[in-house]
């Protein structure tokens, strides 16, 4: 349930890849919208991107190494992708070593820029310590058919197994602290039972940079809607992630407390400084942008 990459259409190890994913009504991790259709997390279509250079490097590595979420400097959200779309991921490897590989990867839907990572950094751990190889090298043959974008999107969004993933996964648990549009605190505890440990991963159990982001974008989008200082009333939606930065894994049992801030706020934009700690340790930091449009700046 946490592979997002349907199928590889290119690879070019240690260069490029190319792939897809098609989003279906029973897509894990789609956020429902009071109007309008649901739509697939954007910190899911970064992990799909992730994914993709993920493939590439361990395929070139013979799947002896495996990158982890690190760094990202500039993360992009240009627009939306929801039930019905398929994501063309396209990542190319802008440098890679024995220990650490830098991407830069675009997502588009029907050929429109949909969220952009720019200089995504992956540091390299022994894959065994999270997968068995040999089963991530077969998933890597089921999902590696070369081939071109029109027969991809020819294949279309197809049903799935398994049932969609509760949308409380995304969201923290507990709000721990509130002062209006200023400032908050909530809390996310990692449980041991979450299916997506089935993929990420069997053998070392650890929250994905992704859903905490998601976690963290949805925060921000509450503290700014409840503030009392916007005269505008146009809700802000998440644009821009600066120096998003994990620093050590998050696993089950543990709770982990996201902090957010507002930094600088306009009627139409805001800046938010995020910090998460594990009992007191720091664990994640982010600035991020948020807009009244994805066409703001």
């Amino acid at each position: 349930m946490f592979h997002f990459v349907d199928r590889i259409l290119q690879l070019e190890p240690g260069k490029h890849t190319l792939g897809v994913r098609h989003i279906t009504d029973s897509d894990p991790f789609l956020l429902s919208r009071i109007e309008g259709r649901p739509l697939l997390a954007p910190s899911i279509i970064g992990e799909a991107l992730g994914q993709l250079g993920a493939w590439n490097v361990m395929a070139a590595n013979g799947f002896t190494l495996r990158p982890v979420a690190g760094i990202a400097r500039n993360i992009r959200i240009l627009g939306e992708a929801g039930p019905g779309d398929t994501l063309v991921l396209d990542t190319t490897i802008q440098s890679v070593d024995d220990e650490i590989v830098t991407y830069y990867s675009v997502a588009t839907v029907q050929g429109a820029e949909v969220l952009i990572i720019e200089e995504g950094l992956g540091p390299f751990l022994p894959l065994e310590q999270f997968n068995d190889p040999g089963e991530v090298s077969q998933h890597f043959d089921r999902i590696h058919r070369p081939g071109s974008v029109a027969d991809a999107l020819e294949e279309g969004p197809s049903a799935r197994s398994a049932a969609q993933a509760e949308s409380t996964w995304l969201e923290l648990d507990e709000i721990l602290s509130w002062e209006s549009g200023q400032e908050a605190a909530a809390s996310k505890r990692v449980a041991d039972d979450w299916p997506l440990f089935d993929d990420h991963f069997p053998r070392k159990h650890v929250l994905p940079l992704s859903m905490l982001v998601q976690g963290l974008l949805g925060l921000g989008e509450r503290l700014l809607a409840d503030g009392s200082s916007a005269s505008s009333g146009i809700p802000l939606r998440p644009k821009r992630l600066r120096s998003v930065k994990m620093s050590q894994f998050v696993e089950p049992g543990q709770t982990v407390v996201a902090k957010a801030r507002v930094k600088e706020r306009a009627d139409r934009q805001a800046r938010l400084t995020f910090r998460c700690e594990v009992d007191g340790k720091r664990v994640c930091i982010a600035e991020i942008d948020f807009v009244a449009t994805l066409e703001d700046d």
